[in-house]
C-alpha cells in the first residue's frame, strides 16, 4: 500500500504493512503492564501496608485495572480526527508520564496511586490501544482477524519480558512472603517506588522509536472501491445506533461475562498461588509464560477465526476457559506446582481468545469506519465488570 508518511514511504512497498504492524506490536508490548499486574500486586499491597495503610488488602487493588473502558471511545474519536499516530502519541505521553508519577503517589496514599497508576495510566493506554489497532486493520483489510491478533498479541507480549524483570529488580534474592502472603523485608519494599521510574524510562524510549513507524495507508484504487462498497453496507453510524443494535448488545454481554473471569485470573493468580507455592521466582516464571501463552494464542485465534467463524471460535474459548476456571481451586490439592503452571497458561490462552475475537466481530459487524467508536463503547462493559 501507498502512504504519505515521511518515514514509512521510504520503506519498500511490500514491507510497509509488516513494518507498521511490527511497530504496533512493540508499542502494545509497552502498554501490556496490565498483564504483569498479577505479578506486582503482592509488592504493591505489601508496600502500601508498610508505608500507608496496614489494613490494605489484595481485593482493593483490583480497582487499579480500571480506566481503559472510557479512554477507548476517545481513542476511536481521536483516530478519526487527528490520525492514529497523533492519537497514539497523546496516549503514550499520558501513559508513561503517569507511570513516572506513580513513584510519588505510592508513597503517600492508595487514592493517589489509583489516580496515577490506575486511572491516568489506563486512560493513556486505552487511547493508544485503539488507535494502533485501527491502523493495523487498515494495513491488512483482507486479514482483519490476523491483523487484530498480531496487535493484541503485542499487548500480551509485554508481560513475558516485564514480569521476570520486575521480580528480579524488586526481589533478586527470591525472599519468601510471610504467612499472610505479604512481604515485610525492607530491602524489597524500598525498591517498589523506583520500579515505576525504571519502567517509565524503558517504555518511553521504546515508544519514541516505534511511533516513528506508525503510519496510515493510502489505499490503492481497488481497495478504495471495495471500501466504498463496504461503507455502503456499513454506513456511518451514530453512537446511539450502534448501542441500540442487537449485535452490539450480544457483544457487550459476551465481553462483560468473559471479562469477569479474565480480570480475576490476571489480577489474582499470583496472590492465590502464594498461598501454597512459596517460590517468588517460580510464580514470576508462571506470569512470564502465561503472558507468552496469551500473546501466541492471540495470533492463533486470529488465524483460526479467519478460517472458521466468530461463533465457533468464541464457543471454544468460552468452554475451555470456563472448565479451567471451575477446576482451578482443585489444583492446590494435587501437590504438584507444574499443574498450576499449566492451568494458568491455559486460562491466559483463553483470555487471548476473548480479546482477539471481540474486536474481530466488532469490525465485521460495524465496518472499518465505525470500528473505533463501536469497540470503545464495547469496552464500557469492563466498568460493570469491576463491581463483580
Amino acid at each position: 500500500m501507498d502512504t504519505d508518511d515521511f518515514i514509512v514511504k521510504r520503506i519498500p512497498k511490500a514491507a510497509r504493512p509488516f513494518v507498521v504492524i511490527g511497530a504496533g506490536i512493540v508499542l502494545q508490548a509497552t502498554y501490556g503492564i496490565v498483564y504483569t499486574f498479577g505479578n506486582i500486586l503482592p509488592y504493591l499491597v505489601s508496600y502500601l501496608r508498610w508505608k500507608v495503610d496496614p489494613n490494605q488488602t489484595n481485593g482493593s487493588m483490583i480497582w487499579l485495572q480500571n480506566g481503559i473502558p472510557f479512554s477507548m471511545v476517545l481513542g476511536g474519536y481521536l483516530e478519526r480526527k487527528i490520525g492514529g499516530r497523533k492519537g497514539a502519541i497523546f496516549g503514550s505521553i499520558i501513559y508513561t508520564g503517569s507511570m513516572a508519577l506513580s513513584y510519588f503517589s505510592i508513597e503517600h496514599s492508595y487514592f493517589l496511586l489509583l489516580l496515577t497508576f490506575g486511572c491516568m495510566q489506563s486512560f493513556g493506554q486505552g487511547v493508544s490501544y485503539n488507535c494502533i489497532l485501527i491502523q493495523a486493520q487498515r494495513w491488512m483489510p483482507h486479514r482483519v482477524g490476523l491483523a487484530s491478533g498480531l496487535i493484541v498479541a503485542g499487548f500480551g507480549l509485554g508481560g513475558f519480558f516485564i514480569s521476570p524483570l520486575q521480580t528480579k529488580y524488586i526481589n533478586p534474592k527470591n525472599l519468601p512472603a510471610g504467612p499472610d502472603g505479604f512481604f515485610t523485608q525492607r530491602e524489597i519494599l524500598e525498591k517498589v517506588p523506583s520500579l515505576f521510574i525504571l519502567m517509565a524510562i524503558v517504555f518511553g524510549i521504546t515508544q519514541l522509536i516505534a511511533l516513528c513507524f506508525l503510519a496510515e495507508p493510502k489505499n490503492p484504487d481497488e481497495i478504495e472501491t471495495q471500501s466504498l462498497i463496504s461503507m455502503e453496507s456499513t454506513p456511518d453510524l451514530s453512537s446511539r445506533q450502534i448501542v441500540y443494535s442487537s449485535t452490539f448488545k450480544l457483544l457487550f454481554a459476551t465481553l462483560f461475562l468473559n471479562a469477569i473471569w479474565c480480570q480475576t485470573t490476571s489480577g489474582f493468580f499470583k496472590a492465590y498461588g502464594m498461598t501454597f507455592i512459596h517460590d517468588d521466582f517460580f510464580l514470576a516464571m508462571i506470569s512470564s509464560f502465561a503472558a507468552m501463552a496469551n500473546c501466541t494464542s492471540r495470533v492463533l485465534w486470529g488465524l483460526f477465526v479467519d478460517k472458521t467463524s466468530y461463533q465457533t471460535s468464541m464457543m471454544i474459548a468460552c468452554t475451555v476457559g470456563s472448565a479451567l476456571m471451575w477446576t482451578l481451586a482443585t489444583i492446590r490439592w494435587l501437590e504438584d506446582r507444574s499443574f498450576y503452571f499449566l492451568w494458568i497458561c491455559g486460562m491466559f490462552t483463553c483470555i487471548g481468545g476473548t480479546y482477539t475475537l471481540v474486536p474481530y466481530a466488532c469490525h465485521k459487524s460495524f465496518g472499518s469506519y465505525n470500528f473505533g467508536i463501536a469497540y470503545g463503547l464495547l469496552q464500557l462493559s469492563l466498568v460493570i465488570t469491576d463491581y463483580f
